[in-house]
């Protein structure tokens, strides 16, 4: 909760414009009513949209925790990702198109990145992927493989990763692809979050926040 909250008030202090949480906003089924009512009041402080797709924590089978847990009850500026196949959601003020699987099972036939198309024309494009980036032959046995090739053919602004609980660049072929780290574990050096900023004149530039403080607004 402490990193959820960290979150929150760095992109208050920030003033970003749009959230997204590329998976595992929840840890598992059995989180107590008074821990979901915690999270959802977490993310009512926020007045802008929160675009968050299950991960392998909170996948959406039919035993999800989004069955017992709706997360509109904290805003209509939170939306969810449920299409397995894929979706996008459209961000017409911001001229931005989110798109994402819903990840029903995370295995080793699961295709994070599969089926993706950019959304309107004029619009900014940025994916969320929940998976395991494929490094070398040993990682053929993972789930929800992210392969660099996969990367390289992305249409997009921006790719945000997660599952890996660290920071790391596997950017490929100018597409810019990060894993953000976690914002409550230390991740190999501190943790973190995002900051990304897509500006028409020069494109997308990232920043790593430190939240090991709670970032506190100042």
């Amino acid at each position: 909760m402490a990193g959820l909250e960290a979150v929150v008030n760095a992109a208050l202090a920030l003033q970003v414009d749009c959230l997204v949480v590329a998976g595992d906003f929840f840890d598992n089924i059995r989180l107590s009513d008074s821990t979901v009512e915690k999270a959802l009041e977490q993310l009512k402080r926020l007045d802008l949209p929160i675009v968050i797709a299950p991960g392998n924590h909170d996948c959406l089978d039919d035993n999800s925790i989004y069955r017992r847990v709706d997360l509109s009850r904290a805003g209509d500026h939170v939306r969810l990702i449920q299409q397995p196949a894929g979706e996008h959601v459209l961000l017409h003020d911001l001229s931005l198109a989110v798109w994402a699987r819903a990840m029903v099972d995370h295995h080793p036939g699961n295709r994070p990145l599969e089926g993706y198309t950019p959304g309107p024309s004029g619009y900014w494009n940025v994916v969320l992927a929940h998976g395991h980036f494929f490094a070398t032959a040993d990682d053929l046995r993972r789930s929800s493989l992210i392969r660099r090739e996969d990367i390289a053919q992305l249409e997009c602004s921006y790719l945000a990763l997660g599952h890996w609980h660290r920071f790391l660049d596997v950017s490929a072929n100018g597409v810019p692809a990060f894993y953000s780290g976690s914002p409550s574990e230390a991740g190999g050096s501190f943790p973190s979050a995002n900051l990304v900023t897509l500006d028409p004149a020069s494109g997308m530039s990232l920043q790593r926040v430190r939240l090991d403080d709670g970032f506190s607004p100042r």
